[in-house]
């Protein structure tokens, strides 16, 4: 997070060129870190190099980095944790491909609002269709004034009496039965959930290992919550929407940083009706991955 608010407070002030942003330069570096530290052997010596220009770019002082650039700095280097903090911190700070910064947009936002001022625009929140109960008024007006001139006043009279009395009944029977019906949803939880982690960390395991991916996610996202649960103040309430989630975080900003995506993944996962693959599986897996490495790394004196 405080790498994301450095480089919101460059695009703002207006110092980035337009062809280079400082917080592009932050994400690309590190990357080129992470790239560094994967070669085999690790190149220490780049990844260094990339890390402290990267942190120099958002927050001299303090930062998501620091134990980054301890990591690569003690003797001998913790290469294996520098490697898993660069991983998650590339996970959360992702962009799509072509992204950029300083792009006027008042050309594009002048157009659009001339073509919702336009006529083919107009009175869009006008239905011109009749309402049911208009319909139903027009038939049965239709048909009085046709029996009428054969049945006489009378006897239309009390034949349409009688078809508004079935109409109203059946309108009452489908309210009743609308009424009682239990609201549709994509798919009841399973049984056979666990308040351990580590126990849903590897249910989502062999969830993904038989190709149930949607299965998979479900797990994988509660091993998460579990673990922010378990390992910190924050309380996690399972009948939460993911608003109502993302709101309980609001006072942690890394942590929401990091969750915010996970709960995009399993909310497209379980509620989409989509067919979930396996590519989508690997991106949530890293994303709940990176998650829980930064719950469980955390020092009290960073909880809140």
């Amino acid at each position: 997070m405080a790498a994301v608010l450095g480089a919101v407070a460059h695009f703002s002030d207006g110092r980035a060129a337009a062809a280079d942003c400082a917080g592009l330069r932050y994400i690309s570096a590190i990357d080129a870190a992470a790239a560094a530290l994967d070669a085999n052997p690790p190149d220490i010596g780049a990844a260094r190099a990339r890390v402290v220009a990267a942190q120099r770019e958002a927050a001299p002082e303090a930062g998501p980095l620091t134990p980054v650039i301890d990591d690569l700095t003690t003797t001998p280097p913790d290469v294996g944790d520098a490697r898993t903090r660069l991983h998650a911190l590339a996970g959360v700070l992702a962009v799509p491909s072509g992204s950029t910064c300083n792009v006027d947009s008042s050309a594009a936002r002048q157009t659009l609002r001339d073509v919702y001022a336009s006529p083919v625009f107009a009175n869009l929140d006008q239905s011109t269709q009749p309402s049911l109960f208009t319909r139903i008024l027009n038939f049965l007006g239709g048909l009085i004034d046709s029996l009428r001139s054969t049945l006489g006043t009378g006897g239309s009279l009390l034949l349409a009496g009688a078809v508004v009395g079935a109409a109203l009944a059946f309108a009452a029977w489908r309210l009743r039965r609308g009424l009682g019906s239990r609201p549709a949803r994509m798919r009841d939880e399973p049984a056979g959930d666990s308040d351990d982690p580590d126990a849903e960390w590897k249910a989502a395991g062999a969830a993904a290992a038989r190709g149930d991916y949607r299965e998979a996610i479900r797990r994988a996202f509660r091993s998460a919550l579990l673990d922010i649960a378990l390992r910190s103040t924050m309380s996690v309430d399972p009948a939460w929407t993911t608003r109502e989630l993302l709101g309980s975080l609001a006072g942690d900003g890394d942590l929401l940083a990091a969750v915010a995506p996970v709960a995009a993944a399993f909310d497209y996962a379980w509620y989409s009706g989509d067919e979930i693959g396996n590519d989508l599986w690997l991106q949530a897996m890293a994303r709940c991955e990176a998650l829980r490495t930064m719950v469980r790394r955390r020092t009290p004196a960073h909880v809140r």
